[in-house]
């Protein structure tokens, strides 16, 4: 399966670059591709077979010191590519990146001052989200301890990176069994984009680090025989943590942890704990959580459409073929776009360097969309889909809300849905095991071949550089 990939990325790859010779792609965003993609379902393959024999503690260790390796070795390769390509350490086109690293040395020098209510009151004052205050005041303090170094804020992810690695895997195997929970680890530590997230100055690789240490903590206090009550408490923080990177990726999960309570079969946890951690979520919720979220959240859904309009208008004026980019075209491929940028399109360097993480997605899309049939038919008998509530309502979820936004095939909003379809690959790639399962996967393999082309076609041609 990871040989049919590799040839699916390669077929398109020279398809597109004779076809669109005048617009093939600089040597460099092939090196960045081919790296990608055949490091991740090579090595994917190498270490689910490697490592299978491991104990659980040294399997762990592995993990974790391999994922940082990449990730380290990552962060000091795009510092020295972004300085040579852009004569800063940032990524194309900075906007977020730029502005979160300024504002965190605007935060520290404040402190140093000892004016730090200064930046509170920016922050905070009425009328003022909290959506994205929690990233620029991390950055903030690691600025302030490290003598504004940016390369010790990528340093700092490649760790959370790891980490995630790590409880992604512990998530996998009390969802879906050992073998499934190992690769779910590796295929995360693998991952194209997880890795070059490290290396940019965006919040993606802590929000998303914040995302699946809830989901795992969740986990495992529904799961636990040995429940106690405190242990409620550090798992409500991270999901109001969670809010403050993002109030929609907050919401999904309380959302989730909701669902999880109300429909988990009794082999997850029994009815009395379930409804007692029900009781104490909400309280605590409405506690924490106060008005100023509630509103928030209803500025978001009341301006969805107009900032979709709005959006794709902006879009519209340099892409004519973006008008076909409506929510019905979207909806039914949200577990695979978006698609690889392999052209040179004006000002899209980011999506190039990207476009092995987009091949990977496409592929294990597959995977997911076949896991999450086999447990809503039930295929393993007993309770199928009741046992994994929390995280497959989550991922329903958030993906509903992208679907609703006006960024729906915009790479970085999909990262934290990702990182759970990556669960749910692992556990489809175990159920496998028909033929005519492999049979289908070689006609996806093919569709996205085609997919790939005629983004390629798309791309150009709304642009008016096709020929």
């Amino acid at each position: 399966m990871a040989q049919q990939a590799v040839v699916a990325y390669f077929a398109a790859l020279l398809v597109v670059s004779v076809r669109y010779s005048a617009y093939a792609m600089y040597w460099y965003w092939w090196l960045f591709g081919i790296v990608g993609v055949v490091g991740f379902f090579i090595l994917s393959n190498t270490y689910t077979r490697k490592w299978a024999g491991m104990r659980e503690r040294a399997f762990m260790k592995n993990l974790f010191w391999m994922a940082f390796m990449l990730r380290v070795i990552m962060v000091f390769i795009l510092y020295w590519f972004f300085n040579e390509m852009t004569g800063q350490p940032f990524m194309f086109h900075a906007a977020d990146s730029f502005e979160y690293g300024e504002e965190a040395k605007w935060m520290a020098q404040l402190i140093r001052n000892g004016q730090f209510q200064t930046y509170l009151d920016y922050k905070f004052g009425a009328g003022n989200g909290i959506s994205d205050a929690g990233y620029p005041m991390y950055l903030g303090f690691v600025y302030l301890l490290s003598f504004d170094s940016i390369i010790v804020a990528r340093l700092l992810k490649a760790l959370w990176g790891a980490l995630t690695c790590v409880l992604l895997y512990k998530l996998g195997s009390r969802n879906f069994g050992e073998t499934t929970g190992r690769m779910a680890g590796i295929f995360m530590m693998l991952e194209p984009h997880y890795i070059i997230y490290c290396g940019m100055h965006l919040k993606e690789t802590e929000m998303v680090f914040l995302l699946v240490l809830f989901l795992e903590r969740a986990d495992n206090l529904l799961r636990s025989r040995n429940f106690r009550f405190w242990a409620v408490m550090p798992i409500l923080g991270i999901l109001v943590l969670t809010f403050c990177f993002r109030t929609v990726l907050g919401l999904s999960l309380a959302f989730a942890f909701g669902m999880a309570l109300f429909l988990s079969s009794q082999k997850v946890a029994n009815l009395g704990r379930r409804w007692l951690l029900l009781i104490v979520f909400v309280a605590s919720a409405v506690f924490f959580v106060g008005g100023r979220v509630l509103t928030e959240i209803d500025h978001y859904w009341s301006q969805r459409d107009t900032n979709q309009e709005s959006r794709m208008g902006v879009i519209s004026k340099r892409q004519s073929l973006a008008k076909y980019a409506t929510k019905a075209v979207f909806a039914p491929m949200i577990f695979t776009i978006p698609f690889p940028t392999m052209v040179e399109t004006p000002n899209q360097e980011n999506h190039r360097m990207l476009h092995a993480g987009y091949v990977v997605k496409n592929v294990m899309s597959f995977f997911c969309i076949m896991a999450l049939f086999l447990l809503l038919l039930n295929q393993d008998g007993g309770t199928g889909w009741r046992n994994n509530v929390l995280i497959g309502s989550f991922l329903i979820a958030y993906l509903f809300i992208i679907i609703q936004s006006a960024f729906v095939h915009a790479d970085r909003f999909h990262l934290p849905a990702y990182v759970i379809e990556l669960l749910f690959a692992a556990y489809g790639v175990s159920r496998m095991t028909r033929q005519k399962h492999k049979r289908w996967y070689t006609y996806w393999c093919v569709l996205m071949f085609v997919a790939w082309v005629a983004w390629a076609w798309f791309k150009l041609q709304g642009r008016g550089m096709a020929y």
